[in-house]
């Protein structure tokens, strides 16, 4: 992921979700679950010089998933930092409660934890 700040955005996800900091540098930081199966989310100073040409600005349009045992506590810690709120924890038909939110570089966030799946 490539940030216009690289500190604010690890704090994002530190404060939100169960992950720390692996590795920290000015520029490059890597966010790994507390616990759990090791995946790396790789937060990058968009302006470094090994970002490709044409990278740094460019718009996807996807949404970041995350799966947490808790939506609500995750809900509270982002309200606690002032986090933009899309919507907050929503009954989804597909058997997550679902929060989306959205990080400090504009990314929209999926936070959801297991529910059983709405009768319809």
């Amino acid at each position: 992921m490539l940030a216009q700040d690289v500190e604010a955005s690890a704090s994002f996800y530190t404060n939100i979700l169960d992950l720390k900091r692996h590795f920290d540098s000015d520029w490059f930081i890597i966010l790994t679950p507390k616990e759990g199966p090791v995946i790396e989310l790789a937060i990058l100073d968009a302006n470094n010089p090994i970002v490709p040409d044409g990278m740094a600005n460019k718009v996807t349009g996807g949404i970041l998933n995350f799966v947490v045992e808790d939506v609500h506590v995750a809900h509270e810690a982002a309200q606690k930092i002032g986090a933009k709120i899309i919507s907050p924890p929503t009954a989804m038909p597909y058997g997550q409660e679902r929060m989306l939110i959205e990080d400090p570089n504009g990314q929209m966030i999926d936070v959801s934890s297991h529910t059983a799946p709405l009768q319809m």
